[in-house]
């Protein structure tokens, strides 16, 4: 009977709770004007970003072009200032990345990657890309996904943990990070695009920009099989559905026929003439499976089809189907100590048992190469390989891992992948070119594959140039039109 009570006087003081903070926390949305229920004050979420902005330059870094993060301003601020918050101060970066994406943080900071920039075709269809991120800010997207989570653990007793009166803004991230890493819902992401449309078209722009750079997304996606940009989740709108979206906006919108819009597709092109593309090599490049670092002056062998992720932090490689994975990170040495040294260090700071290793050398660099047991999360136990070698004053931590009862069968991809570590010569490192976009103006009898091969690509390399310019690789490049090619320095 007092555990009754008990679970009465819980719910009624959860009950309460809920209705005390619905109305401290019930704000107008800029977009839809409706009154809706968020956990997060506008301040918290101009804060928000602003403590987050510099986690996010460290994670990519400033692609290094004044010119171009001025002219990303230039389109951004032209947007920001006819959009449904014209008061909030919106920032604007091209980041260093070769991926194709672009994302925003909750109070105005938006970023688009150089790897996007490759693929936009005009000033048009580059202010439909920043307008959709706008669009995600103007709308609280972020925070009312924030909202959904936080609602659900308060519903479930979770009280403390998600009233944000209680909590550090930077315990906010995990929740919202899903959202700016991975897109949002069907809703969210075709309320953007639309919002993209406004906004272009409310700043002169061409909002056809928006569908013509869907459409180049789509093509993407079919040539490569892979979702691009924010259609990495089934619960993403399909390219196709928000192109067919984009279209009936634009025709339902009797005032975009009778204004007349910029493209500016020349004007954009001449501002992208030398953008880096593909791998930074100041970062390292990855050539099918060898990875190759000019000024570490490094280079591993993965397996063949494994998928290479280079980060600022790690390098990673995984299995197309098995939870095998490798990572490399590399420390400076504090002081001098033996690799055997070093790996017990190691292997102690991450809480890895070791059951055998000895003391070797991987092509002339002294080594330490042991089998380990260690545990993570989402694997439970796993079975480890390590690699711990030392290159000049540096070591460098190759672990192979996967769940344990799984490795004598993934044991010898691992060190396969630890005794292919070896220093590059100078001449070798020296040959690691950067590889940038140049403008091209196309020629009688043209296509894809002779430009590809005029200008030192091999014929295959031929799609990648249709796609970045918005073709399919059949069609026939206009001649006359300025196109973007891919130059070794």
């Amino acid at each position: 009977m007092v555990m009754k009570n008990s679970n009465r006087l819980t719910l009624q003081y959860l009950a309460s709770l809920v209705l005390l903070l619905f109305s401290l926390a019930c704000a107008v949305n800029p977009v839809t004007k409706r009154t809706e229920f968020v956990l997060m004050s506008e301040q918290q979420e101009i804060e928000f970003g602003r403590q987050e902005n510099p986690n996010i330059l460290k994670k990519y870094g400033d692609y290094d072009s004044k010119t171009l993060q001025d002219y990303a301003t230039q389109v951004g601020q032209k947007l920001a200032r006819v959009s449904d918050r014209p008061d909030l101060v919106f920032h604007f970066r091209v980041v260093n990345s070769p991926v194709l994406n672009a994302f925003a943080l909750p109070g105005g900071y938006v970023y688009v990657t150089r790897g996007l920039f490759a693929y936009i075709n005009s000033e048009a269809e580059l202010a439909g890309v920043i307008g959709h991120e706008i669009g995600h800010v103007n709308a609280r997207h972020a925070v009312k996904q924030y909202t959904q989570a936080a609602s659900y653990q308060l519903a479930s007793g979770v009280l403390s943990i998600f009233v944000p009166q209680a909590r550090n803004l930077g315990q906010l991230s995990d929740i919202i990070f899903v959202g700016i890493s991975r897109g949002y819902s069907r809703e969210y992401e075709l309320e953007a695009d639309q919002l993209g449309i406004k906004y272009a078209a409310l700043a002169g722009y061409d909002p056809a920009g928006v569908q013509s750079f869907l459409t180049s997304l789509e093509r993407v996606d079919k040539a490569t099989n892979e979702k691009t940009y924010h259609g990495l989740f089934s619960t993403h709108p399909e390219t196709k559905a928000r192109i067919e979206k984009a279209i009936a906006e634009i025709k339902n919108n009797p005032s975009f026929s009778s204004q007349k819009f910029a493209t500016m597709e020349g004007e954009y092109k001449n501002h992208i003439d030398g953008l880096l593309y593909g791998p930074d090599p100041k970062e390292g490049v990855v050539i099918k499976n060898v990875f190759r670092h000019p000024d570490l002056r490094i280079e591993i062998t993965f397996p063949n089809d494994w998928k290479i992720n280079n980060e600022s932090d790690v390098l990673s490689a995984s299995h197309p189907q098995k939870n095998y994975y490798i990572q490399m990170m590399m420390q400076d040495m504090g002081k001098r100590m033996t690799a055997d040294q070093l790996a017990r260090v190691i292997a102690q700071k991450n809480n890895l048992r070791e059951i055998s290793g000895s003391a070797t050398r991987i092509n002339g660099l002294e080594a330490y190469v042991g089998t380990y047991q260690g545990n993570v999360q989402q694997l439970g136990v796993i079975g480890i390989k390590g690699g711990f070698i030392i290159h000049g004053d540096k070591i460098y931590s190759l672990l192979g891992f996967c769940p344990a009862q799984e490795f004598k069968n993934a044991e010898n991809f691992f060190t396969t992948t630890i005794y292919s570590f070896r220093e590059l010569t100078l001449q070798e490192a020296e040959k690691i070119k950067p590889v940038r976009i140049r403008l091209y103006v196309v020629q009688k009898g043209d296509t894809f594959e002779t430009i590809a091969s005029k200008t030192g690509e091999s014929r295959e390399e031929a799609k990648t140039l249709a796609l970045m310019n918005g073709f399919n690789v059949s069609d026939t490049p206009p001649v006359g039109k300025k196109i973007k090619v891919i130059e070794k320095e």
